[in-house]
């Protein structure tokens, strides 16, 4: 194996390492914004139940 052709090996395993990067913080970004998204809704329907208990209007 030439030294040239090492480089290109290092190179590419390299970049096979950032895409798996980038892939598992592109989907943990979307799971985690889907949770996001489930909380709020979730906070705002108690808030809601809150204040029709009390006979107030929002």
């Amino acid at each position: 194996m030439e030294p040239d052709s090492k480089i290109y090996i290092v190179v590419a395993v390299l970049a096979v390492i950032l895409v798996g990067i980038f892939v598992y913080l592109f989907v943990m970004d979307r799971k985690i914004s889907k949770i996001e998204k489930e909380l709020k809704e979730h906070e705002e329907k108690q808030h809601e139940g809150i204040h029709h208990d009390r006979g107030e209007i929002v």
